[in-house]
């Protein structure tokens, strides 16, 4: 009677022990899952710090540009003045806005080489 009866057991016994390693195989999914969902969520987190520290700085880098251009623009301009220029040491003469005089005559030359360099290219 007592095989009988651990003979018919025999079959509930493997049900059981494989219903507990489905269990076990199903544990260890969940735990996989949310080990990966852990993961995920710190990705996402780190995602997040990465833009706010990008958006940090490029505030800060444009913060910095209005400042340089705010004081450029309090810094008085340079206003060239008209009165002429007196000879220097190198016996040449100035303009009104400091650049060199060049004599008509000189410049004269220099206009006509000018021009007939031009016109033999339109040849």
């Amino acid at each position: 009677m007592i095989r009988i009866a651990l003979f018919a057991a025999s079959p509930l016994v493997i049900l059981l022990s494989a219903g507990g390693a489905t269990a076990q195989t199903d544990a260890y999914r969940d735990h996989q899952m949310g080990v990966l969902q852990a993961q995920q969520e710190m990705d996402r987190q780190r995602a997040v710090a990465l833009e706010n520290e990008l958006n940090a700085r490029d505030a800060q880098a444009q913060t910095e540009r209005r400042a340089r251009e705010a004081r450029v623009l309090r810094e008085a301009p340079y206003l060239p003045t008209t009165e002429a220029y007196t000879a220097d040491e190198d016996g040449q003469s100035y303009g009104p806005y400091g650049l060199p005089l060049i004599p008509p005559e000189r410049l004269a030359a220099s206009n006509r080489r000018v021009l007939e360099i031009v016109g033999e290219r339109d040849r």
